[in-house]
């Protein structure tokens, strides 16, 4: 917006030169509204936009000092131009830091006319590039949301993608004959619902990009605890997990290896016919460092012990601990098994520390 063409409003209890600048401006194209008191201004600026006001300091009744704070706290506060006769720079100091845009002393007539006109056209500039910045953040906003809607909407179709195979998967494994198709398909259906649920918890939670891995790990728990508990048998799984937010890619690989571990337990640590628990506690260390511990009391991993399944559970644990950068170790003082696996702050993904 040209000078030309700005709406302007001047406070100041100097009447004498109110009037010579009302002519000064006015001579340019501007529209001047003139005012004697911070409280008239105050009155106007309440009933109409102004592009620009020009504050005197010393008034009677409300300062300018008082009359900017007033402004400032406007909606839709314009942009001030704080006047002082004072050569005293704190005074302009106080004003830029209550808001004014600019300032100018008050010298004689030509000279102040001139600076007054220079600084209205700075003003003017930094009124612009202040509605851009403002225009500018409320389109990344806008933005923002939009993103956040679309990253809603891929994951629960890729959770419905994926609760399909699921179901699919388990529709096969009741057709399957034989009790090692069955039981792989069983697998391959609880590997698909550890990634599901973490696309259902982005897409239902107030975040797309990180998982809350209490909430996770439970829901996982509940989901294992009714694959392999049976009408006589139940498989008792219990949670300890910190209320920690995790990177999806990261909560999904723990995810996996949850998966893996407690299969495992429910699979092989207890006999068919017993009962039995696994525990499963989740920790961060740092910002960036975790240890997970799964858990059971059953047979244990003693020097007799014949390995059970395929071997793609080790193979898909070992890849997992690998991508985290992670320490990997598993102890059977006696009865039960325990594995931990620790991912040390500051190590960065894919990069594994060596075991002591």
């Amino acid at each position: 917006m040209p000078l030309s063409e700005s709406n302007i409003l001047y406070i100041d209890d100097d009447h004498h030169l109110c009037r010579l600048t009302k002519r000064h401006l006015e001579s340019m194209g501007c529209t001047l509204i003139c005012v004697l008191s911070g409280l008239e201004g105050l009155r106007l600026a309440r009933q109409q936009p102004f592009d620009l006001v020009v504050l005197g300091h010393v008034m009677p009744g409300m300062s300018g000092m008082d009359t900017l704070e007033q402004l400032m706290a406007l909606p839709s506060p314009p942009a001030v131009i704080y006047v002082t006769g004072s050569d005293d720079s704190s005074i302009a100091v106080d004003a830029l830091k209550a808001g004014a845009v600019d300032y100018v002393v008050k010298s004689a007539p030509e000279d102040f006319f001139e600076l007054l006109t220079n600084t209205l056209h700075q003003a003017l500039e930094t009124l612009r590039m202040r509605k851009l910045k403002d225009r500018a953040e409320h389109e990344l906003r806008e933005t923002n949301k939009q993103l956040a809607a679309l990253l809603h909407e891929v994951n629960h179709r890729v959770a419905n993608s994926l609760q399909m195979v699921s179901t699919i998967a388990h529709l096969q494994s009741r057709r399957a004959q034989g009790a090692e198709a069955k039981a792989m398909l069983q697998d391959v259906q609880t590997r698909i619902q550890a990634v599901a649920r973490v696309h259902q918890q982005l897409y239902s939670g107030t975040s797309v990009h990180d998982v809350n891995m209490a909430d996770y790990i439970e829901g996982m728990a509940r989901d294992l605890s009714r694959t392999y508990s049976s009408h006589s048998v139940r498989r008792a799984i219990s949670v300890e997990a910190e209320n920690a937010s995790l990177p999806a890619a990261t909560a999904i690989t723990f995810g996996i290896l949850i998966n893996e571990l407690v299969s495992n337990a429910c699979k092989y640590a207890y006999s068919e016919n017993e009962p039995g628990e696994v525990r499963i506690t989740f920790r961060t260390d740092g910002s960036d460092g975790y240890r997970l511990r799964v858990e059971d009391d059953g047979v244990g991993m003693g020097m007799s012990t014949t390995p059970s399944g395929t071997g793609l559970g080790s193979q898909i644990i070992r890849s997992m601990v690998h991508f985290l950068g992670a320490q990997f170790e598993q102890t059977s003082p006696g009865r039960g098994l325990c594995t931990e696996i620790h991912r040390p702050p500051g190590l960065p993904p894919g990069q594994r520390q060596a075991s002591p």
